[in-house]
């Protein structure tokens, strides 16, 4: 049942974008216009091995906009078709541009399978440039790639191997996909789930696919799906993507637990040339899917506004700002860089709540050094309902809330900060420390952070999960990084960290349940960085 729901919503949207697609055909076939200023064709497009990709093309009109045109290549994301992009393809070829959308492989009616951004899907982006270069006027000077999601990360990866690319835009992709599957040795399977089956549902996923998440998910050949992941992951070819200095916008949601704004942080970070990384509230691209279907959308707005300023020469501001925009509602709060807050952080001492309940096992010394919890059992702390509750709070602001008192301290370490008498705003990425007794099972941990009010109510600011596949002999230390978060924490409340081992989005590494003590004493206690600003 917990499948039913999503799987349904899926398809229902997955036909949406479907619907019109009609017949492979090898001739342009027009369609009508809903503007005299542009017309709309679509076609399929013979690739470098003769694979035929679904396109669809929206050009201005020559009268009104004459001589070689700014162009924009989207890809589409997961699942979806060429018609995905219709919103911003109208707007921008309203504007003077030629916006060509396409279907990648295994895909809508495009041939072959699905493969990820291997070299095939990187030759046909290619092929493409040559065939706008020989069938159209556009501008191959000034010429832009991007798209959401699967089609963001192509886009990357294309900025890095096709030199003609000038500008790339990347809305909820991926920067490095071994930590966006698979970060702190921890599969998302709830959303890995989602993909493969969407992806059988209306694509043809190719079988090394499908043998890599397998393996991911049986903790087997795990180098295999490491080098495969960092073949097809942009920060592996980001020295290409310096030497060029290619501009490049990205976007992603604080919400989103399938590509983490985190693993795009990284990468964002190494970037030497132009570069913005705008964060909003949202799951898994909910924020700019509106613009898709060409309803008023900010992540759009931005992202045309990079476009002018790179392709028109128009001098629209995304010059003159700070790159990292944090929006907040309506409200954009702007900074230079990461590590500038982090200079700003807060560093508390947390106190543990737990009472110990194992003190028939141990000493009193060994009891005041260690707090031990039994793994493997739900305590009540959760990012919420996969899907469902992330939705509730990403889309429509609706937060995840729990009273401390009612988190199982048999199964949860809990630990409160003092009393923030200024309150603060959270801007950034929390990191907790904490310190391992050995252990001889392999764990998952999963640390959430609450804002707690004058009631104990705590609402949920964000998580982080960290998971070892085997058993440690020795006493270690972990830093678990938080979900980057813009959050504001109201005068006189406290901060809580309860850390379990079970959460409904992730692979559990351990069937068993296993205990699992933490260190409590100084100076090995557990602590909290915050980037907490006035």
């Amino acid at each position: 049942m917990t499948w039913k729901w999503p799987r349904i919503a899926l398809f229902c949207l997955l036909t949406c974008f479907n619907h019109g697609c009609g017949t492979p055909s090898t001739e342009m076939t027009t369609l009508q216009s809903d503007d005299d200023n542009y017309s709309i064709q679509t076609f399929r497009f013979k690739s470098f091995d003769g694979a035929e990709l679904a396109a669809k093309i929206f050009q201005p009109k020559p009268g009104l906009f004459s001589g070689p045109r700014p162009t924009v290549i989207f890809a589409n994301s997961w699942g979806l078709s060429e018609s995905e992009y219709d919103g911003p393809a109208r707007r921008l070829a309203k504007l003077g541009y030629i916006a060509l959308s396409y279907a990648t492989r295994g895909f809508s009616t495009s041939d072959d399978e699905v493969n990820v951004g291997g070299s095939s899907d990187i030759r046909d982006v290619s092929a493409l440039v040559d065939w706008l270069e020989d069938n159209t006027e556009a501008d191959i000077q000034n010429l832009a790639m991007g798209g959401l999601s699967y089609g963001a990360g192509i886009a990357l990866l294309a900025a890095a191997q096709e030199p003609r690319l000038k500008t790339v835009f990347a809305i909820s992709g991926w920067g490095n996909l071994e930590q966006a599957l698979y970060g702190q040795d921890t599969m998302r399977s709830t959303w890995t789930k989602l993909l493969v089956g969407s992806g059988q549902l209306v694509g043809r996923i190719g079988q090394e696919v499908r043998e890599n998440l397998m393996r991911l998910r049986r903790n087997v050949d795990v180098d295999k799906v490491r080098a495969w992941a960092a073949e097809r992951s942009p920060i592996t070819y980001i020295d290409q993507i310096n030497a060029r200095q290619v501009p490049i916008f990205l976007a992603n949601s604080y919400q989103d637990n399938l590509f983490p704004p985190n693993q795009m942080r990284s990468f964002y970070e190494k970037l030497s040339g132009p570069k913005v990384f705008y964060l909003d509230r949202g799951i898994h691209a909910s924020s700019a899917f509106p613009g898709n279907f060409g309803l008023p959308n900010d992540i759009w707005d931005e992202t045309i506004r990079w476009l002018d300023y790179w392709l028109r020469d128009i001098n629209t501001g995304v010059a003159n700002k700070a790159p990292i925009n944090f929006r907040i509602g309506k409200q954009s709060e702007l900074y230079g860089t990461f590590p500038a807050m982090y200079d700003k952080k807060v560093d508390l001492i947390l106190k543990p709540l737990n009472e110990n309940s194992n003190k028939n096992d141990k000493s009193e010394a060994e009891i005041a050094a260690s707090l031990a919890i039994s793994g493997g059992l739900d305590s009540g702390a959760t990012s919420g309902a996969p899907l469902l509750g992330e939705s509730l709070e990403g889309i429509f602001g609706q937060a995840i809330k729990k009273h401390i008192k009612r988190i199982d301290m048999r199964y949860a370490a809990v630990y409160e900060s003092p009393v923030l008498k200024n309150g603060g705003r959270i801007r950034g990425s929390p990191k907790v420390t904490l310190y391992l007794d050995p252990h001889p099972s392999p764990l998952q941990l999963v640390a959430y952070l609450y804002d707690v009010d004058t009631k104990g109510v705590g609402t949920l600011v964000c998580h982080g999960v960290f998971s070892r596949r085997e058993g440690q002999n020795d006493a270690s230390k972990v830093e678990l990084d938080l979900a980057i978060a813009a959050y504001t924490v109201a005068k006189g409340h406290k901060l809580v960290v309860a850390m379990d081992t079970l959460d409904p989005l992730y692979e559990n590494p351990s069937s068993n349940q296993y205990r699992l003590s933490l260190k409590r004493a100084d100076p090995e206690a557990t602590s909290i960085e915050i980037p907490l600003l006035p």
